[in-house]
């Protein structure tokens, strides 16, 4: 039987995590520029400014995670490291 286990890379995970993100966040704030747009009768520019603002913290959330995850290798190689 086949038992090896593989561990699932940080950098993986966090681009699987970051599709869900970034779909969320533009779905979210295209549907408030859209119902926006519908109130205030401004086609399409509500509902590209939300698109917009989504993409925008959906990247944003990226790299603050990017800078996480790369703070924490940084930690830990550094324990890892023999000291002189």
């Amino acid at each position: 039987m086949f038992t090896k286990t593989r561990e699932k890379s940080p950098y993986f995970l966090l681009a699987m995590d970051f599709g869900y993100t970034l779909l969320a966040a533009v779905v979210i704030f295209g549907f408030v520029g859209y119902r926006l747009d519908i109130r205030f009768h401004s086609n399409p520019w509500f509902l590209l400014g939300g698109i917009f603002l989504g993409l925008a913290i959906g990247f944003n959330s990226l790299f603050k995670r990017l800078k996480r995850l790369e703070q924490r290798r940084k930690a830990e190689e550094s324990k890892t490291k023999p000291g002189p």
